[in-house]
């Protein structure tokens, strides 16, 4: 469960048919990997290996930091990322891990720009974007033990809303597709009024996506995210 409530939702982005993808996949997405490069040299899941490529110029502001791209379209390419995060800094890295048996891209993919500043008004200015005609997550990447990149961690000393907004949205993981909103808002509930609940669903099956986004007043969610991240609700743990 991530707080999303301090990231921009402004811009977007050219648009692409929605692609049907796997519980596999969604589950996959929120798993925070790290990078690689735009290079051809091999490459792990984990962004392993290979080079580093530049792209617009350095703005100073400290040492380079890797951005966890997600919910992407199949369709984006390293070239897409390179040219939309670009705007923000020097791009030296990107990287989109593909699926061992069918090489296909496995809906996230890594960007590294040259330094902290340039990277925080990219998160700043990409996360909840549209991009190829999908709403994109961006965060900062973190080495796997030190748990999400999430928005409530980056940029604000670590505090849960350092904006001090009224209301706090939560993106709520890693849902089964049996959850419905109200079990959600029955959940939710508990920890103060719940102003809003959606729950994205497939355009062409009309089949649930996974997530959903609860809207609570800053204060009962930063404990609804206490107590309800690791829940298990309908068979599944709620990330």
């Amino acid at each position: 469960i991530i707080n999303m409530s301090d990231r921009s939702r402004s811009r977007s982005r050219s648009r692409s048919p929605e692609r049907n993808r796997s519980r596999d996949d969604d589950a996959q997405d929120k798993r925070y990997e790290k990078s690689g490069s735009t290079t051809d040299r091999p490459r792990d899941e984990n962004g392993h290996g290979g080079g580093s490529e530049g792209g617009g110029g350095d703005d100073g502001g400290g040492d380079e930091v890797k951005l966890y791209v997600g919910n992407l379209d199949y369709a984006t390419t390293t070239d897409t990322l390179k040219q939309e995060f670009s705007q923000y800094g020097n791009v030296t890295d990107v990287f989109l891990p593909m699926e061992r048996d069918t090489n296909r891209p496995r809906g996230f993919g890594f960007v590294t720009l040259s330094t902290r500043r340039s990277a925080e008004e990219a998160i700043s200015k990409m996360d909840q974007t549209q991009l190829d005609g999908r709403t994109i997550r961006v965060n900062e990447s973190r080495p796997r033990g030190e748990g999400p990149a999430d928005s409530s961690r980056g940029g604000g000393g670590g505090s849960f809303n350092p904006s001090g907004k009224p209301d706090v949205k939560l993106y709520v993981g890693n849902l089964s597709f049996d959850t419905d909103e109200e079990t959600l808002r029955n959940l939710f509930v508990k920890y103060g009024e719940v102003s809003d609940c959606f729950l994205p669903k497939d355009r062409e099956t009309g089949r649930p996506r996974g997530f959903a986004f609860v809207t609570m007043a800053a204060a009962d969610a930063e404990v609804a995210l206490s107590k309800c991240n690791g829940q298990e609700v309908d068979g599944r743990c709620l990330r």
